[in-house]
């Protein structure tokens, strides 16, 4: 019943992030180009500092982590961190308050998801190892749910009022985090971390090497590629609707949920998929048809066009976003604090990587960054399909 409880408050806390990025995601190009007047040049440049910033956050909340009697403190710090950056957006709503917050706290507030779903991983590993994968599963879905339901709400707040409303939404989802751990923290058994040192003065147990194996390098940099794609796409896709095709804020809306919809059941075809397929296989194959997706992107003339091909982006971000969690996962064995940071340092370069892209486009219309976007796509399935060869190589 223990176990029950902190499963639901961990989902509650997954679902409340995932609903402040669900809901800022699409919109922060259109706050920072259209409504503050940023240049593309400019907004890439912010993007790229943040991805600087969530690398530095990232991988310091992660080395930490694996030293923390409990982990929990980190999941706080990060969740209040949200609270701060987003309401400090909304609350001022100057380039330079954008512009620092972007740099400075909101990578930690990004954090919160690696940060929690290490946490989540340490205490199912202890606590039912033989179900910790399933649960882990669950809440990755959970995630996944938050960008179904909120988007359109994102979009009606933003119609209704103005863009910058989402960033009010987000500070109130990461006060709800702020609050569920809280409650998780007055639950004695919820605490992971290591074993303080002994009073007969025996040493704690040695942490494993920092290693990545040759087998993984490729494959890592591969996924690095296909975020990329995946960011400029969560960058243009807003864009491209409002600006090249003339749409809605409602409409940006009901086009992120609707990929999202198609991801939840796609994502569990997946994980059926990764019974007989290797991940590297899985991730070259969602890549290729991200690049397909992007190729036709680039022809599109029509909201309706926009709505029809979210099912290849749905096939592709589904894996994207859950096979490469547990790859990366791997690539870093028995360092379980600092193994999800991995997964903030490949979305910090493919952001760094989208931001440098995007800030050569000087064209008024995006769709043809589209293009870029599938070349990202083709390298990163590339570069997965020589990891599977070295992989079968090794073996």
């Amino acid at each position: 019943m223990q176990s029950h409880r902190i499963t639901g408050l961990l989902a509650t806390n997954i679902f409340l992030s995932g609903a402040a990025f669900a809901a800022m995601t699409p919109y922060r190009a259109i706050v920072g180009v259209e409504t503050l007047g940023l240049s593309n040049a400019g907004f890439g440049i912010v993007m790229a500092l943040n991805a600087l910033g969530s690398a530095f956050a990232a991988v310091s909340l992660g080395w930490i982590s694996d030293k923390l009697q409990d982990r929990r403190s980190l999941v706080f710090l990060c969740a209040l961190a949200g609270v701060i950056a987003f309401g400090v957006i909304w609350a001022f709503q100057t380039p330079l308050v954008f512009i620092s917050a972007f740099c400075l706290l909101v990578p930690f507030g990004n954090a919160l998801f690696s940060q929690t779903f290490s946490y989540s991983r340490a205490y199912y590993d202890r606590e039912t190892p033989a179900r910790s994968e399933l649960t882990m599963s669950f809440l990755r879905s959970v995630f996944t749910l938050a960008w179904i339901v909120v988007p359109p709400l994102a979009g009606f707040i933003a119609a209704q009022w103005s863009a910058y409303s989402v960033f009010a939404f987000s500070a109130v989802a990461h006060l709800g985090c702020t609050l569920t751990i809280g409650v998780l923290w007055m639950q004695p058994s919820a605490k992971i971390g290591v074993k303080p040192k002994s009073k007969t003065g025996e040493p704690t147990a040695l942490l494993p090497k920092i290693r990545i194996s040759r087998t993984y390098r490729l494959g890592v940099l591969g996924v690095a590629l296909s975020l990329a794609a995946l960011q400029l796409n969560m960058v243009l896709l807003p864009l491209i609707i409002v600006r090249d095709l003339g749409g809605s804020f409602a409409q940006v809306g009901i086009a992120a949920s609707l990929a999202a919809i198609i991801e939840v059941p796609v994502m569990i075809g997946w994980g059926y998929v990764a019974l007989r397929l290797s991940k590297d296989t899985i991730l070259a194959i969602a890549s290729l048809t991200f690049a397909l997706y992007f190729g036709l992107m680039f022809f599109v003339t029509s909201f309706t066009q926009v709505l029809l091909l979210q099912g290849f982006a749905a096939i592709a971000i589904a894996a994207l976003l859950s096979i490469n969690i547990s790859y990366l996962q791997e690539a870093i064995p028995g360092r379980m604090g600092l193994s999800p940071s991995l997964v903030d340092v490949t979305r910090v370069v493919s952001v760094f990587a989208a931001a440098a892209i995007f800030s050569l486009n000087t064209s008024e219309n995006y769709a043809p960054i589209m293009a870029a976007a599938a070349l990202l796509a083709l390298a990163g399935t590339l570069l997965m399909m020589l990891a599977r060869r070295d992989r079968q190589r090794a073996i």
